[in-house]
């Protein structure tokens, strides 16, 4: 049984620390990859975005989503519809 994902030393967070210091594309698709195979997540746009928002309750993750959100917000998305 794996451990939940804000737990101390879990490692999707060490995951996700990858996948934001990633510099390549190949090494960005591979720690996302990686990271939602580690949560169990599987689907695409929003339905993944929501997966992995409620599955790394992590601090450095946290300020991502919150980012996200923000943008997402905006008129120009259509209050996240449109992203």
């Amino acid at each position: 049984m794996s451990a939940p994902a804000d737990e101390p030393g879990n490692p999707a967070h060490a995951i996700f620390e990858r996948f934001l210091r990633a510099r390549e594309c190949r090494e960005v698709l591979g720690c996302f990859g990686e990271l939602c195979q580690r949560l169990g997540l599987q689907g695409n746009g929003l339905q993944l975005y929501h997966g992995l928002k409620d599955s790394l309750n992590y601090w450095s993750a946290k300020a991502l989503w919150s980012k996200l959100d923000k943008k997402a917000g905006h008129k120009d998305y259509n209050q996240g519809t449109a992203c």
